[in-house]
């Protein structure tokens, strides 16, 4: 009996690594999480720790995540978080170790990928899921591939500004969706609202950064000024994912990200307004994401698959 081919998935995220190591059928055989080492010996402290959790496993291919813009052959233009690997191909470094390919991708592609075809999208051919995070982004994922834009820049809804008067955002623009529903804008929000417990806690010194959780939590329970701020979000959400529906015309909306978690103070109140404000437009279902945290290093995985089978860059493989 043959034995399964191992695939190796790495998430390179800017503060911590995963590794999931699984068989070909998707079955995971070990994982691990480490801190994402930093500075220019990064690359060498990455295949350390690669090869220390591989502990002499063949594996017949990997695939890795990196947090930034990747040219189609494998080398990183540009990375925000880790600036030391920029115009750097790790995975060509990698493969060298390793003795198998390796595919390096977008971060954002991997964990949307797996959403599509393992989590909450499987069984649909046409997905669009949506990341909601200290940024906000979303992929187009058909038929397995995802669709990466002629200048490898689709998806950058955070970036469509709803307000040209409104908060300055990191991109250089006003009144961006990141200013709205992106996580420390929704603290900020909630600062600049004067009341609440964000005062509170901050003027306590009891919590002095509070985090998008923490809003969360206080609409919950019924904090006027986090309430406002979730509903100002939610709109804003909505009004993107209105325009996602009228160009795309996805067959599935997935909704991930940390803030996804929040599925009655911002998932569910979103689809609803997406709902509402519908005319000509067919609303698919909108729902929450399903693989959490592991999404990269599962999107990974299947690239891995891809390269073993010598799928072209932006397939990603789902298991057999």
């Amino acid at each position: 009996m043959t034995e399964p081919r191992l695939l190796l998935g790495i998430d390179l995220g800017g503060t911590s690594t995963k590794l999931l190591l699984e068989t070909d059928d998707g079955t995971t055989v070990d994982r691990a999480q480490v801190a994402t080492p930093r500075g220019p010996a990064l690359a060498d402290d990455l295949v350390a720790a690669v090869v220390g959790f591989l502990g002499g496993r063949a594996v017949a291919g990997a695939g890795l995540t990196v947090p930034g813009l990747v040219d189609p052959d494998g080398t990183v233009l540009a990375c925000v978080n880790l600036p030391w690997i920029e115009g750097h191909d790790l995975g060509a470094r990698l493969a060298g170790v390793i003795g198998a390919p390796v595919r390096t991708l977008n971060d954002g592609e991997a964990s949307a990928g797996a959403e599509a075809l393992r989590g909450a999208g499987r069984g649909h051919d046409d997905v669009y899921v949506v990341a909601l995070g200290t940024g906000i982004a979303g992929k187009h994922v058909v038929g397995g591939t995802v669709q990466r834009g002629a200048h490898l820049a689709a998806g950058e809804i955070g970036h469509l500004s709803l307000d040209p008067h409104g908060a300055p955002c990191s991109c250089g623009q006003r009144g961006c969706l990141e200013t709205f529903i992106g996580g420390p804008h929704l603290v900020r929000r909630w600062h600049q609202a004067g009341q609440g417990r964000a005062r509170d806690a901050v003027a306590a010194g009891t919590d002095p950064d509070p985090g998008a959780q923490a809003v969360v939590d206080a609409a919950r329970q019924g904090d006027a000024a986090a309430r406002d701020v979730a509903a100002t979000a939610v709109d804003a959400l909505a009004a993107v994912l209105l325009g996602v529906v009228a160009t795309l015309d996805p067959g599935l909306i997935v909704i991930g990200g940390g803030l996804a978690q929040a599925e009655d103070v911002i998932v569910a109140p979103a689809r609803d307004a997406v709902r509402r404000r519908a005319t000509f437009h067919h609303v698919p279902p909108v729902v929450t994401a399903e693989l959490g945290p592991w999404a990269g290093a599962a999107g990974a995985a299947l690239a891995a698959r891809a390269v073993v089978d010598d799928e072209p860059a932006g397939v990603l493989t789902p298991s057999t």
